[in-house]
């Protein structure tokens, strides 16, 4: 029987002890077992690598099948120790794949691929056929591939555990109760002002129990990055990132530079809040503070209509989706013991669905957090029919649709509002989120990029993090926050930082913020001629570069006009929140 307010999973199986779980194990094994051998035939270079494809695409379903089931349940419900144990069977076992990726890579770089797409079976495959030869340039030997993915379970990967388990066991005592981190962070959202800032001491005070571990995982995983890149062939990491994310060095820095450029308009934001708080520049413990009002008390029935209600009069294909979503269980709506926080959508083309996890609190940032994951459903919709090995879009347009949405929605709830408190609310909602992904995920960024370039000469101690941060810090918000309250352990708290698989995880989501913006105000003034384009977009994610599909709206990303004009159409929020505040 179905739990309502909770997602259904049956379309990938039924339970943790279906007996399908084991066969498709099994079948799993078999296929990467037999890709130990496979160049071995006969064939010729054309049919091996028709065949190949067939062979990638039924391992690429099965992966995706039983690795999203598994990490839907793990977040569903933590307790289970057997999702844990499943997930790193697949990684042990995809390990083993790693020579037969290196082995058809190189395979395809050998042949033109114009020949190649003349063949029915790899027509479709054009531009993963072209990515595959440029991917095999920076490929070391197969056998070295293999061992490495096996060293980074419990090389990097464990410098990564020891992330999770330091930051999620570090408890420091604040008005005589043990806090964790988690819950000190939270208090950061905290209405009570003296509490924030107590919050915001008790955080930093925790740090120095867990900063010498830390700075020695964060030394260890982006040494080994360095390594690796250099060895791989890729100039920088950087370089390296922007590769996987089909994203160009000229647009990254066209970004950059406009975020710099542009900055003052965010200050402004934070002057005018810190001015609400009687303070010349924000403190750090009321970047997040709410002020004015914020509707709260909804249901989720009254999120479906609201939802349903706002992007059918947009785009009528998007308020579909929703609509479906909700009425099919792809969303496990409340908080509950031992599932995960926050929220994240999960694109499941096999079966031409999403699943949705959401902690729905009744409150108007949870109506707001549904819509943004929810255009994740909408982009899912858009690439579910492409090829299996085409349904992987890149980081940096991971966030155009559900950031889309979720400008539309605020912004027409602003538009809707007439009561100022509310409005204020709404305002400082919308601004602190996008102020984050500019100010915030530039500090990230520039951090980063210091850390790559001098851990390769040096040992970098917790002061030295610290200092890094502090510096990228004061670069980011200028003096719209103040210098002294700053957050010096920003590095230690983020996860990202603590993969060798996701360096630069940050720029993306600046990324998806302006290109989202760029991107609704084309929409407000082309209307639906231009969501046609805005539909042919998202399906093309895919199987294009960024520049690419920024060419197909017609937006070049390589300009940074292009960016200063996304971060400028927030101006007049800005100044709606001045005069409110004023």
């Amino acid at each position: 029987m179905k739990e309502a307010g909770r997602w259904d999973l049956s379309p990938l199986y039924d339970s943790l002890e279906d007996p399908q779980i084991e066969k498709d194990f099994e079948r799993l094994s078999k296929i990467v077992e037999d890709s130990r051998t496979f160049f071995e035939t006969e064939a010729g270079a054309v049919e091996q690598i028709k065949e190949g494809v067939k062979l990638s695409e039924e391992l690429s379903e099965l992966v995706t099948k039983l690795a999203s089931y598994l990490v839907l349940r793990m977040n569903a419900d933590t307790s289970i120790s057997k999702t844990i144990a499943l997930l790193n069977r697949i990684r042990g076992i995809m390990a083993g794949f790693q020579p037969f990726e290196v082995g058809l890579k190189r395979l395809v770089a050998a042949q033109d691929i114009d020949e190649l797409i003349k063949e029915n079976e790899l027509q479709h495959y054009e531009f993963m056929l072209h990515e595959s030869k440029a991917e095999a340039g920076f490929l070391l030997d197969a056998e070295l591939e293999e061992l490495i993915a096996h060293l980074n379970i419990y090389g990097v990967g464990a410098w990564e555990n020891l992330f999770d388990q330091l930051t999620s066991t570090a408890s420091v005592e604040m008005d005589g109760e043990s806090k964790t981190l988690t819950e000190l962070r939270n208090l950061a959202y905290d209405p009570d002002q003296e509490l924030r800032h107590k919050a915001y001491e008790a955080e930093l005070s925790l740090y120095p129990q867990i900063e010498k571990s830390l700075a020695g995982a964060l030394n260890s995983i982006k040494g080994q990055v360095n390594y690796l890149t250099e060895r791989r062939g890729h100039a920088s990491p950087l370089d390296e990132s922007l590769f996987r994310n089909r994203t160009s060095r000229e647009t990254l820095d066209a970004l950059i530079d406009a975020l710099i450029e542009k900055k003052d308009i965010f200050v402004r934001y934070y002057k005018a809040k810190a001015k609400y708080f009687g303070q010349e520049s924000l403190h750090w413990a009321d970047m997040f503070a709410p002020i004015g009002k914020l509707p709260s008390g909804y249901t989720v029935e009254d999120s479906r209509e609201m939802l349903v209600s706002s992007f059918e009069k947009l785009h009528p294909p998007i308020a579909a989706v929703i609509d479906r979503a909700y009425e099919d269980q792809w969303i496990d709506f409340y908080p509950r013991e031992n599932k995960v926080g926050g929220a994240f959508c999960s694109n499941l083309s096999i079966i031409k669905q999403s699943r949705v996890l959401s902690n729905f609190d009744g409150s108007f940032s949870a109506i707001t957090t549904l819509a943004h994951e929810l255009g994740h459903a909408y982009h899912g919709a858009r690439i579910e029919d492409h090829a299996p090995l085409s349904q992987d879009y890149s980081m940096p347009v991971a966030e155009t649709a559900s950031t889309f949405n979720e400008i539309h929605f605020a912004l027409e709830q602003i538009e809707a509002s007439d009561d100022p408190e509310i409005k204020l609310g709404l305002l400082d909602s919308l601004l602190m989120n996008i102020g984050q992904t500019c100010c915030d995920i530039l500090s990230r960024f520039l951090f980063e990029q210091q850390v790559f370039e001098r851990v390769q000469n040096e040992n970098l101690r917790s002061e030295d993090l610290q200092t890094i941060m502090h510096e990228a810090q004061v670069v980011s918000y200028g003096d719209g926050l103040d210098a002294e309250s700053l957050h010096p352990y920003m590095w230690a708290c983020k996860g990202h930082y603590y993969s060798a698989g996701r360096s630069y995880y940050n720029y993306p989501y600046a990324f998806g913020s302006l290109f989202s913006a760029a991107l609704y105000d084309k929409a407000q003034k082309e209307g639906s001629d231009f969501m046609e384009k805005y539909d042919q977009m998202l399906t093309a994610t895919t199987v294009s570069t960024s520049e690419e599909t920024g060419a197909l709206v017609g937006l070049d990303l390589t300009d940074k006009q292009t960016w200063i004009k996304s971060v400028e159409s927030f101006e007049p929020y800005v100044a709606e929140f001045e005069n409110l505040i004023s």
